[in-house]
């Protein structure tokens, strides 16, 4: 029974390739975040994370 059963070795790649399709994400985001504008760069960095206001008197 275990004569006629075949491994298939095309699994051991999906490891390496799911690495390598996020290490590239990774390195285009690199990319665009060091070749952006100082202006576009401060714009982005002075956007508020939260919608609630986080003074006391509106909780």
């Amino acid at each position: 029974m275990f004569k006629r059963l075949q491994l298939e070795t095309w699994h051991d790649y999906i490891p390496v390739i799911a690495f390598l399709l996020t290490f590239a994400v990774f390195l285009f985001c690199t990319f665009r975040a060091l070749c952006m504008h100082r202006d576009q760069a401060e714009r982005l960095a002075a956007l508020p994370l939260d919608d609630e206001p986080t003074t006391p008197e509106h909780r």
